[in-house]
């Protein structure tokens, strides 16, 4: 249960947060991209350290997965969170990686 409360509060926060952050010589350094890859992980981390199987990283995907695609989806009055970019798919990838990655690469 924890490791969906923690994937949906990711997804929430991370979508908000892929087109904000610093810009150094004009290239976005995305905080929602960073909150993806590291927050997720840890998450998936923390949930493994608690449950002690490779199941439980996955349950902080499942959280944020759906969170995610909803608010990806383009609304019928055409409004749209995640745009399409190469920090959106970044962001996608990563972020549905990094509990995979902790799940596969763990010790048994």
């Amino acid at each position: 249960m924890l490791g969906i409360v923690l994937g949906v509060g990711l997804g929430l926060y991370g979508v908000f947060l892929v087109p904000d952050g610093p810009r150094p010589g004009g290239t976005l350094l995305s905080v929602g991209l960073l909150l993806a890859l590291v927050g997720n992980g840890a998450a998936a981390l923390l949930v493994r350290w608690l449950t002690g199987t490779r199941l439980g990283p996955a349950t902080v995907l499942i959280g944020w997965m759906p969170v995610v695609l909803l608010l990806a989806a383009s609304r019928p009055e055409g409004d749209l969170l995640l745009q399409s970019s190469a920090t959106a798919y970044a962001f996608l990838l990563l972020g549905g990686l990094s509990p995979i990655v902790v799940a596969v690469l763990g010790g048994a």
